[in-house]
């Protein structure tokens, strides 16, 4: 029932990612460590998620391969999860480059940025380590989406740390 702790996203949109991001278009990031049990549940709560919100964003799933793994390591079943919801671009992170650049260290940060890239939302999207159910990360996003502004904007994140072997 702990968090993870060290999860700090920029203010805005880092101009050295190489993450693509539309022009006019709200982007969400979703960082993942492959082997973490705990999000599992993550994945599914952004299934949920974008049952709501569609194709009106730019999804990015970030699978940490932390450093002395080999090519390929990262794509386990969560990764085919995350890759199959429909609008989700999944990405590989080398030794967690764009995890540092955007702030994230614990399985399951999310994070929303508004068409000009500015930070509206950072935490997680579950109320606890592996629970799928309602949760005020989510309800963030949707409250986003709904009415353009969050009553919370940063929730607790529960995973595994995105650098740990």
């Amino acid at each position: 029932m702990t968090p993870g702790v060290g999860d700090q996203a920029t203010a805005t949109w880092p101009a050295d990612t190489q993450i693509a991001r539309s022009t006019g278009r709200p982007a969400l990031l979703i960082f993942l460590h492959p082997a973490c049990p705990c999000s599992r549940a993550s994945v599914q709560e952004l299934a949920r998620l974008l049952t709501h919100i569609g194709l009106s964003v730019d999804t990015t799933a970030v699978f940490v391969r932390p450093e002395g793994f080999s090519a390929g390591w990262e794509k386990t079943d969560l990764w085919t999860s995350a890759a199959s919801l429909s609008g989700v671009v999944a990405m590989v992170d080398p030794a967690g480059q764009e995890a540092r650049r955007f702030g994230a260290a614990t399985s399951g940060y999310t994070a929303l940025y508004d068409p000009a890239g500015r930070l509206v939302f950072r935490g997680g999207i579950t109320a606890a380590r592996g629970h799928e159910g309602d949760n005020s990360g989510k309800t963030a996003i949707l409250e986003w989406f709904e009415h353009g502004r969050v009553s919370g904007t940063e929730t607790p994140v529960f995973g595994c740390g995105l650098f740990d072997e």
